[in-house]
């Protein structure tokens, strides 16, 4: 099987990206896999550490921008999608999956035009403006949040949650401390920003620092600050002799995961799953400018189950984060019972579901080229609802939430 998998410009696009590759080439280890994503992103660099095969494509954002960069975005679309073309001559993909992203559009539009199959994936709450206009032409629309269908067609729409990459799981919480050189009887506050880092996050919890002074022999940080704002998080950290590890970016998440009580962070729809996925308790602060509010749809999904506490962006400052952390740290059994209540929400089975609609497309939509299609034909059942729990031996799919129907 040959796939394009488009998607990046922040890790929130690309990590659920590179969770659906570690599960197609589990299932077909001969399978190709190009990922497709924009120039300057972080996408070469990361997954040039995974040994993944990767081109970029020359695309930016066109929401929540002046109207100077809204000209320059427009004029890149047609050389994305010049480029794009070029992309799918090469490579001749059985299949193309958007995960959202800059260039993800013009690689997803770019294949529906040259009639390869597609699949594009929304992971968050409200879909983005290029998905949900995407969600009209491709062939099937895969959603991590069950409210987000209504801004689909009906027919096209399955429920497969938000993959999560496999490494994030097995290690524990002894070993990640003794690694991170941290006190494993102290709580630990994990501060995420995102790829990117976060000043508001960075700036309020510096100001908490002082306001936490007494609980500093019980209390330890790591904290990713983005590379803008490490010279002062690490000062910060220094000056009030609290024990803290401060990078720019933790490329060994696992490690930080298993070591963190508690998550301070944004509500981007990759950091929600994973925290779902890792029965993790979090206060989550949505991006206010982000593309339709889409953070705070994200986290009010989690809210809503018991699995996380949310503060607006304008109340977040040195008092809140410190009332809070206190709260928290006094309060072991509430930490507890919110991390078993986020992980209610987890869909550990994304990945597989997500793959298994990569395969239908490459075989059952009419303009498939995938050679073994034959081998590979899956029974109308695996269309119907998850109750089932249907396993196909061939494919190694389980099924995905759906309305019933067929990809005729």
């Amino acid at each position: 099987m040959r796939v394009i998998i488009a998607g990046g410009g922040t890790g929130g696009h690309l990590f659920p990206a590179i969770a659906l590759a570690q599960e197609l080439r589990s299932r077909f280890p001969d399978s190709s896999l190009l990922f497709v994503g924009a120039e300057g992103g972080i996408e070469a660099s990361l997954l040039a550490k995974g040994g993944w095969d990767f081109e970029g494509i020359r695309a930016s954002g066109l929401q929540g921008k002046g109207l100077p960069q809204r000209l320059r975005s427009l004029a890149l679309i047609p050389w994305g999608l010049v480029r794009s073309r070029s992309i799918l001559r090469r490579f001749f993909p059985d299949t193309v999956v958007g995960l959202g992203g800059y260039a993800s559009a013009a690689m997803v539009l770019a294949a529906v035009l040259a009639k390869v199959p597609t699949v594009i994936h929304e992971a968050n709450a409200f879909p983005g403006l290029a998905n949900r206009w995407l969600g009209r032409i491709v062939d099937l629309v895969a959603i991590a949040f069950e409210g987000t269908s209504v801004f689909f067609p009906k027919t096209k729409v399955r429920v497969t949650g938000n993959p999560v990459r496999a490494e994030l799981f097995g290690v524990n919480r002894a070993a990640a401390t003794a690694r991170l050189g941290l006190d494993p009887d102290q709580f630990t506050l994990l501060i995420l920003g995102g790829s990117q880092g976060a000043h508001r996050l960075n700036q309020a919890v510096l100001e908490a620092l002082p306001l936490l002074e007494s609980e500093r022999g019980r209390l330890q940080f790591l904290h990713s600050s983005g590379s803008s704002d490490l010279d002062q998080v690490q000062r910060g950290y220094l000056a009030g002799g609290h024990r803290a590890v401060v990078e720019p970016f933790f490329w060994e998440m696992a490690v930080v995961y298993a070591a963190a009580d508690l998550c301070l962070c944004r509500a981007g729809a990759s950091t929600v799953a994973e925290l779902c996925a890792l029965g993790k308790p979090s206060v989550l602060v949505p991006f206010p400018f982000a593309s339709n509010d889409h953070q705070r749809w994200n986290a009010e999904a989690v809210v809503a189950s018991g699995g996380a506490r949310m503060l607006s962006d304008g109340e977040l400052n040195g008092a809140t984060v410190a009332e809070i952390v206190r709260s928290f740290l006094h309060d072991r059994g509430l930490m507890e019972a919110m991390g078993c209540r986020a992980k209610v929400l987890a869909r550990p089975d994304a990945a597989a579901c997500l793959a298994d609609l990569v395969t239908l497309a490459a075989c059952q939509v009419p303009s498939a080229k995938f050679k073994n299609c034959s081998k590979f034909q899956v029974p109308s059942s695996m269309l119907k609802k998850r109750s089932s729990q249907t396993w196909n031996p061939e494919l190694g799919t389980r099924n995905c939430e759906a309305e019933p129907g067929t990809l005729n």
